[in-house]
């Protein structure tokens, strides 16, 4: 489930040293830090170098602050 995750979201996560999960679901995948929802991923297609990648990480960053 966390293969296909892009590496920029990995290094975000990470980086919080809070834990953190991916949840599946029908269109999304839910990305979940420390029991907080923070943001959604698409499956259908590829994000590496997206707009949504980038805002993604800035949700994680946010998240972590607080």
């Amino acid at each position: 489930m966390t293969k296909r995750l892009p590496a920029a979201i990995r290094r975000a996560l990470d980086a919080t040293g809070k834990p953190w999960a991916i949840e599946l679901g029908n269109r999304h995948r839910k990305i979940i830090l420390a029991n907080r929802f923070v943001g959604i991923l698409p499956l259908g297609r590829s994000i590496e170098a997206d707009r949504a990648t980038k805002n993604v990480v800035a949700q994680i960053r946010r998240a972590s602050r607080s």
